[in-house]
């Protein structure tokens, strides 16, 4: 479809629109609108088709080719591309940022500068810089809350539906979504930082428990080699056989086992919804439910059932996820509403880890309140748990981690909302 200098297949110009929610193409698009077109199959595709001289109005060509040469003349222009390459979602956030801090571009009918694109003097080279960087932001921002919102299942007929976690079209309505809303594209943005913090973790987390022999396999690590196998490389004669086996995997080595100190059963998190935690912005509320995220994405790395109970003066709302099912988006906007009964919540979830466990071990129960309940029921709770094999973690949300010591076995107050401390993080992930 033919724009100012550039032909550019209308599928990518849906796709851009798509994903800025724009209106769909057409042949009396302003100026600025088809710049803004071929803009997005640069960072995109890379390769453009040029329209000859007899399909361009000369006034727009000269106004055209001036700016994307000054693209062109800059390396950060380059990168931004090669960060955009094939992502659509990607491309038009990049552009929408780069037409946003370069500003008023100057009419089609100006005359423009003698400045040769990419000099010193060339009127376009500072701004352009400054919205190449304000660009790559915007697509860290946009992966990362994509990143963050992996894992939940969007209703058919929102605007997210239609594609699955990672999915390219998923991202790209995605996308245009989280421009609209404010809170969700805070959750998104925060979960995504904690799942990353929450990814560390796990490489990051010592393996106990293989310490006791259980029996004779091959393979090839020199660690739990037999002796007489390590005794063959001091024979210069079976020196390579041993290594012939060592590359084969064919070491007879001995396989080491033992228990896990925390089992794989449900883990479920009990999220207060008082109308406390929508105060000051709902800043706690975004943070409880980014966390929430992150469980989930640990759940599934794990196989685990993951459950999210919301309540404040009684559980209201419960989800069940299966593993590698997806959350419902409801669960992301339950409304803060009313008062705070803790007891109430950790009676809900272990029903519902006693009816989802099955054969499994432990499992984990994780409570997130920034409220104090009558800590009378807290002891038979606890021994309850404990039947279950339920370990039960408590995040006390602006408060000292006193406020929920009663009901928990480990409990952690939480300071600050921006991200995950690394006390949080070692008891929740490590």
């Amino acid at each position: 479809m033919r724009r100012n200098i550039y032909d550019v297949p209308k599928w990518h110009l849906i796709q851009h629109r798509d994903a800025r929610g724009l209106p769909l193409p057409a042949t009396n698009d302003s100026p600025q609108l088809r710049l803004a077109d071929e803009l997005f199959e640069r960072l995109y595709a890379g390769e453009c088709e040029p329209l000859s001289e007899d399909e361009c109005v000369p006034a727009l060509r000269a106004w055209a080719e001036r700016i994307h040469a000054s693209c062109e003349a800059l390396p950060q222009f380059s990168r931004l591309a090669a960060e955009c390459r094939g992502d659509a979602s990607a491309a038009a956030a990049a552009v929408e940022s780069l037409l946003d801090a370069l500003g008023e571009l100057p009419p089609p009918e100006a005359p423009g500068p003698d400045a040769a694109p990419g000099t010193s003097k060339d009127p376009l080279r500072r701004p352009l810089l400054a919205a190449c960087a304000a660009a790559s932001r915007a697509i860290g921002e946009v992966r990362d809350a994509v990143e963050g919102l992996a894992g939940v299942g969007f209703a058919p007929g929102s605007s997210t539906a239609g594609g699955a976690a990672g999915d390219g079209r998923r991202a790209q309505s995605l996308a245009a979504r989280l421009r609209s809303d404010s809170r969700l594209r805070r959750i998104a943005l925060l979960a995504g930082r904690m799942k990353r913090i929450a990814a560390s973790k796990r490489r990051s987390r010592v393996r106990h428990g293989a310490d006791e022999v259980n029996d004779v396999v091959q393979g090839a690590d020199l660690a739990r080699a037999l002796p007489f196998e390590l005794a063959r490389l001091t024979d210069p004669r079976r020196r390579l056989d041993f290594f012939r086996s060592l590359l084969e995997h064919q070491v007879l080595e001995y396989q080491l086992t033992g228990s896990d100190r925390l089992g794989r059963g449900p883990l479920v998190v009990l999220l207060d919804k008082s109308s406390s935690m929508d105060g000051g912005g709902g800043e706690r509320d975004v943070w409880a439910t980014a966390l929430a995220l992150a469980l989930l994405e640990q759940a599934r790395a794990e196989r685990r059932t993951f459950a999210l109970v919301a309540y404040n003066a009684a559980p209201f709302h419960v989800e069940v996820v299966s593993p590698g099912a997806a959350l419902p988006e409801q669960a992301l906007f339950v409304r803060c509403s009313g008062g705070t009964s803790i007891a109430a919540a950790i009676e809900r979830g272990l029903e519902v880890i006693a009816g989802t466990r099955g054969m499994l071990r432990t499992a984990d129960l994780v409570l997130v309140s920034d409220g104090e309940d009558e800590a009378g029921p807290a002891a038979e709770l606890r021994a309850r748990a404990a039947e279950l094999g339920v370990s039960i973690y408590g995040l006390a949300i602006g408060m000292p981690a006193g406020a929920l010591s009663p009901w928990c076995d480990e409990a952690h107050g939480v300071t600050d909302l921006a991200t995950l401390e690394p006390s949080v993080a070692d008891a929740l992930f490590s």
